[in-house]
Parts: structure tokens; sequence; C-alpha cells
């Protein structure tokens, strides 16, 4: 039983981060649409000519993309993360020896309910 409510815990947890993810990004694109539009409607500027654009910075040609870093950054995450898990499956098998054995039906295998 606690599995299960575990399970529903998580999963409740994951809708509620991809519904704010959905919101959160409807609400960027309202923005930038925004923008594009209130930007369509503003005065050239003057001398925006004389104004240096990205790709005349120093250096600005060997930083890399957004999507490179994101991706370096999750793939740099996932192995640490698949690290740490191996680290702990190891802990929890270095330690065993030092728990108690749960015996099926008895307390240590379900919690007593909050409050008892």
């Amino acid at each position: 039983m606690t599995a299960t409510v575990t399970k529903d815990a998580q999963e409740q947890v994951l809708g509620i981060v991809r519904k704010s993810q959905e919101m959160t990004l409807d609400a960027i694109k309202q923005v930038v649409e925004t923008m594009n539009t209130a930007a369509e409607k503003l005065p050239g500027m003057p001398f925006a000519d004389k104004l240096p654009s990205l790709h005349q910075l120093p250096g600005a040609a060997a930083l890399p993309t957004p999507e490179t870093v994101v991706s370096a950054t999750f793939d740099f995450l996932e192995g640490l993360l698949a690290e740490q898990r191996k680290f702990v499956g190891e802990l929890i098998t270095s330690t065993a020896p030092l728990r108690p054995a749960a015996k099926p039906g008895s307390a240590a295998e379900e919690p007593a309910p909050a409050g008892e």
C-alpha cells in the first residue's frame, strides 16, 4: 500500500510540474508575440546601424548555442544521477547487515499511521 501511495504522490507531483511548465511556456509565447507586435509599431532607432550586433562582438562566434549548453548540462546531470543511484545502491547493500530483517506482516514492513 505504501508503494502505491508513494507512486500516486510522485505522479501527482510530475503532473503539477508538467502543468506549470505548460502554463509558463504559454505565458512566454504570449509575451514574445506581444513584444514582436509592439516592436513592429515602434519607430526605427536612430543610429541603430552604428550599434554592434552579437556576431560583431569579439569571441561571440566561439560561444555555444543555448541548445548546446542545455543539452550538455542535462547530459552531465543524467550521468551524475546515474552515479548517485549506483552509489546509494552500493551503500544500501553494504549496510544491509546492520539492519534487522523485516518479517512478512511485521510493523517494519508497513509504517504505522501518523499520530499513533
